[in-house]
């Protein structure tokens, strides 16, 4: 029990300093008017999560092994429970909505689940062919 909260601690630091990084980053290149960092962060980790559950089921199928929990309380747990992040996302759309932004903010909320579908699919794809 401690080793995995070790492990969700370690990847959520690591997954929340990369989503500062990016959507800093990200905001400075293309300003503020739309989320595209927290749109990015959300995109990202949703095809990663996609990948690693893909390539994590894959390992369990073919070996039975059982390695694969720490490397998923790591991965998605972790770092991508710190990577994404719903509750930007839901303030972001909410500071649209209340700055008349509707368009926008209906942008966000699309392309945030569309593209996050997509991605996850993807991951899952791209895993099942590099098997």
């Amino acid at each position: 029990m401690v080793e995995n909260l070790g492990l969700v601690f370690v990847g959520g630091g690591l997954g929340a300093v990369c989503r500062y990084f990016v959507t800093t980053q990200i905001g400075a290149r293309f300003g503020t008017f739309f989320p595209w960092g927290t749109l990015t962060v959300n995109t990202v980790g949703s095809f990663m999560m996609g990948f690693i559950m893909g390539m994590l089921l894959l390992l369990i199928e073919r070996m039975g092994t059982s390695v694969s929990e720490p490397v998923r309380l790591l991965l998605t747990v972790g770092f991508l429970g710190g990577l994404t992040t719903f509750s930007s996302f839901s303030m972001e759309t909410l500071t649209l909505l209340r700055g008349g932004s509707y368009f926008y903010a209906i942008c966000n909320i699309s392309s945030n689940i569309i593209l996050g579908l997509l991605a996850a699919g993807c991951g899952v794809f791209l895993a099942a062919r590099l098997s």
